[in-house]
């Protein structure tokens, strides 16, 4: 258990405040150098059942910041379901069943897992093609034949 004083301290580190304001907001400073409060807020802040209540306290802030991001989310999503389930403007509608679309997955392009071949494969595969290729060239009539009788 805190005292009252480091409670107080803790309490008003937990809010932003810096650890000399703190201190000042904690304990009577009235006679006390800015050089000693200095000091004595951070020998305060090292104490051992004062920095794990400091680390309880930002455990406990972080998990609510979490608790509301995923509550914001939630009616981010539950808008968006409205939305593009309602008789409401086509437009609007596509936008929202586009986004919740997006957030599921729906959109993302799918992968094709990559053909390994060897070197002398995609060589014996350009042969091929060039082959094709000229085999196209020798067969294709002449313009000029074409053209006159």
């Amino acid at each position: 258990m805190l005292t009252a004083k480091q409670e107080n301290f803790v309490e008003l580190l937990n809010q932003g405040t810096s650890q000399t304001s703190a201190y000042k907001g904690a304990y009577d400073t009235q006679n006390m150098s800015d050089k000693t409060v200095w000091e004595e807020a951070s020998r305060l802040r090292r104490h051992p059942k004062v920095s794990t209540r400091i680390l309880e306290l930002e455990k406990e802030k972080e998990a609510r910041r979490r608790l509301q991001a995923v509550s914001r989310e939630e009616r981010v999503l539950n808008e968006l379901e409205r939305i593009a389930f309602s008789d409401g403007p086509i437009a609007g509608r596509l936008k929202a069943m586009e986004l919740l679309g997006k957030h599921i997955g729906f959109f993302t392009p799918k992968m094709e897992s990559p053909i390994e071949r060897t070197s002398g494969e995609i060589l014996s595969e350009i042969h091929k093609r060039l082959n094709k290729i000229s085999a196209k060239a020798y067969t294709r009539p002449n313009r000029v034949t074409e053209i006159l009788p």
